[in-house]
C-alpha cells in the first residue's frame, strides 16, 4: 500500500483532479509530472482523462470497480478514451446535478447519494454502478461526496457526522470507518483525499494528525 501527500498545481485539494476504483485511477490529461509520478504510489493503473476538456475528474465523476458516472457534457471522444481503458461509462441523463463526485460516494458494496435525487435517478444510478443505493445528507451537506472518502477497505467522513450516520455508512459500504478532517481542518474530506485499498493520495496541508487519522479510517498500513 501507498500514500503520497502532495498537490495539483499548488491546489492541496487532491479530490478535484483524481479519482479512484479498486480498478483504476483516473487523472487530467497533461497532469504535472510531479503528480504523475506521486500517484503512482497507490499502484493502481492509470488513466488520464478530461471532462470537457477540464481537468476536474474528480469533481465530475463517480466510480466503483462496475462503472463510472459522468454528466451530460462528457464528449464523445473523452467517453471512447476511457472506454478504450476498460471503463464502462455511463451518461446520466440530468443535467442539474453535473458536479456528480460532489453528489455520489461509492465503492463496491453500496453509494450514498444526495438526497434531492428522484426515485428514478436512484434507480437509474443503481444500476449504473452495479450497488445498492441509499439517499441521504451527511453531516448536514447534500453533496455527501464532498463530505466523504470511501474505499472497499473503510471510510472516512465529515467530522461532524452523526453516531447513527456512522452506523449507517458501515452497514452501506460494508466496513468500518471513521470521521476526520484534511488539509488542516477541512471537513470536506472528498476533496482532500482520494483512495481505494491499496493506498491513498492527501493533500500535502494535511497535518501529522490527519494523515494518521485518514490511514486508520481506511485501513491502510
Amino acid at each position: 500500500m501507498g500514500v503520497w501527500r502532495g498537490q495539483f498545481d499548488g491546489n492541496p485539494y487532491v479530490g478535484l483532479y483524481a479519482k479512484a476504483s479498486e480498478t483504476h485511477l483516473i487523472i487530467p490529461n497533461g497532469a504535472p509530472i510531479k503528480f504523475v509520478n506521486g500517484v503512482n504510489a497507490m499502484d493502481t493503473p492509470v488513466v488520464s482523462a478530461s471532462i470537457d476538456a477540464s481537468p476536474y475528474v474528480g469533481l465530475y465523476f463517480a466510480m466503483n470497480s462496475h462503472g463510472l458516472i459522468a454528466p451530460p457534457f462528457l464528449m464523445s471522444r473523452e467517453k471512447a478514451e476511457l472506454e478504450k481503458a476498460g471503463i464502462k461509462v455511463h451518461v446520466l441523463p440530468s443535467s442539474r446535478y453535473c458536479a456528480i463526485g460532489n453528489n455520489i460516494a461509492c465503492n463496491d458494496h453500496g453509494a450514498l447519494v444526495n438526497p434531492e435525487f428522484t426515485p428514478e435517478m436512484r434507480k437509474w444510478v443503481e444500476k449504473a454502478l452495479g450497488v445498492p443505493v441509499r439517499a441521504s445528507a451527511l453531516a448536514g451537506y447534500l453533496t455527501v461526496g464532498s463530505a466523504l472518502c470511501v474505499s472497499n477497505k473503510g471510510w472516512l467522513a465529515h467530522n461532524r457526522i452523526e453516531p447513527v450516520e456512522a452506523e449507517m455508512l458501515k452497514e452501506l459500504f460494508r466496513c468500518d470507518g471513521m470521521n476526520g478532517t484534511t488539509n488542516t481542518g477541512n471537513a470536506l474530506v472528498g476533496l482532500g483525499v482520494v483512495a481505494n485499498s491499496k493506498g491513498a493520495i492527501i493533500g500535502e496541508s494535511t497535518s501529522g494528525f490527519e494523515e494518521s487519522r485518514i490511514m486508520q479510517a481506511l485501513d491502510i498500513v
